[in-house]
């Protein structure tokens, strides 16, 4: 049954969120704390009001940005010194329909959303004065069918995009200058089934097929085409959804989305991957997303039930530790979370109370709500 629904996964969790009248059973209570409390957040001073069911959060400079995939458009805040989230003028933004993700290249200067019910990406330039968005000559580019997922390598010269309904990823020259996408020669890209989302660094391309149950690993050319590895793809959990890279490129971790379970793997030099010790690693119900803090010492994942479960990394393993307090309070049905470069907060959209809440992370890395030191 499991297998018949999920390929309709990313849709249903776009327009559909649990309800803020309905408990969560009681099985389940030790996942979810305090999740009937939306007022709590409210008074942190942390949270503030996105669109129709925010679905992702990026980080430019002062500014985040929200993509609200039942609303077709983007929004913008300004980050306080303390972390705060103030609303601008100048948002919201429109995106193609049913924008699941948004993506900051490492410059800073564009920004680009994947639109899942428009077939296509479009692509911003980023005000840095004021952190409008002003569409780039000749977006929104064209992908494959229901593109979710967009990953920018470190230099910021390609982009890679999930198709979810093509079983494909297309990939993207970055026009420095314009921001401008151009495919590259042989895209798009073969992966496994349902393809929901994708990470890159300067040598490879891992792609979690949430119809498959693995990773596909890529090796990126010289013009930016891909090559699987030998070995891939590898096998994950049931259903893997999102997938994140440390900064040192040494360990991957895919969340799988039909368990309560986060995959560990290790990469080698040649993009094969292997499971770390203890792997796979305990999560709420329904993980829908992972993150890497930028200094590779923590991960945060949501469940889509309910609370952001975070760990340590150890560093020689790449095997996770639950941090003290973890699964952390979040809104109903949380759908991203993502870490400033500073590593000092982090913000979580809450796709069914329309909303995003911002964090402070505290040394040990676990989320406190702003305010509430």
């Amino acid at each position: 049954m499991f297998s018949r629904l999920l390929p309709l996964l990313p849709f249903f969790l776009a327009g559909c969120s649990p309800s803020p009248t309905n408990p969560v059973d009681s099985r389940f209570s030790d996942v979810v704390k305090n999740r009937d409390n939306p007022a709590d957040r409210l008074r942190s001073n942390g949270t503030v009001k996105a669109g129709i069911t925010p679905s992702s959060v990026a980080i430019a400079g002062k500014y985040a940005y929200v993509t609200n995939s039942n609303g077709g458009n983007v929004m913008i805040y300004g980050i306080a010194r303390d972390g705060k989230l103030e609303p601008l003028g100048t948002s919201p933004v429109a995106s193609g329909w049913g924008p699941n993700l948004i993506a900051i290249d490492p410059s800073g200067k564009y920004a680009y959303t994947a639109n899942t019910d428009s077939t296509s990406v479009s692509a911003y330039v980023i005000d840095r004065n004021g952190g409008a968005l002003k569409p780039v000559s000749g977006s929104p580019f064209r992908a494959g069918n229901n593109p979710t997922f967009i990953a920018i390598t470190p230099s910021g010269k390609y982009a890679y995009v999930t198709n979810y309904g093509s079983t494909t990823v297309s990939a993207y020259a970055i026009d420095a200058r314009t921001g401008a996408l151009k495919e590259v020669p042989g895209s798009p890209f073969e992966s496994g089934k349902a393809p929901a989302s994708v990470a890159a660094d300067e040598k490879f391309v891992f792609v979690a097929n949430s119809s498959s149950n693995s990773v596909s690993v890529f090796s990126i050319g010289k013009d930016g085409a891909l090559a699987s590895v030998p070995g891939s793809p590898f096998k994950t959990g049931s259903g893997p959804f999102a997938i994140a890279l440390t900064p040192s490129g040494k360990y991957v971790y895919v969340t799988n989305s039909l368990t309560t379970k986060v995959s560990a793997f290790a990469v080698d030099r040649k993009g094969s991957l292997s499971r770390v010790p203890g792997s796979p690693f305990q999560t709420g119900m329904t993980p829908l997303w992972v993150t890497v803090s930028p200094s590779g010492k923590n991960v945060y994942v949501v469940n889509w039930l309910g609370g952001i479960s975070g760990y340590s990394v150890d560093q020689e393993t790449g095997a996770l530790a639950q941090l003290d307090g973890s699964p952390f309070e979040s809104g109903h049905a949380p759908k991203a979370v993502t870490v400033d470069p500073s590593g000092k907060f982090a913000y979580v959209a809450n796709g069914g109370d329309n909303d995003v809440t911002a964090y402070d992370i505290d040394a040990n890395g676990a989320l406190i709500f702003l305010k509430r030191r």
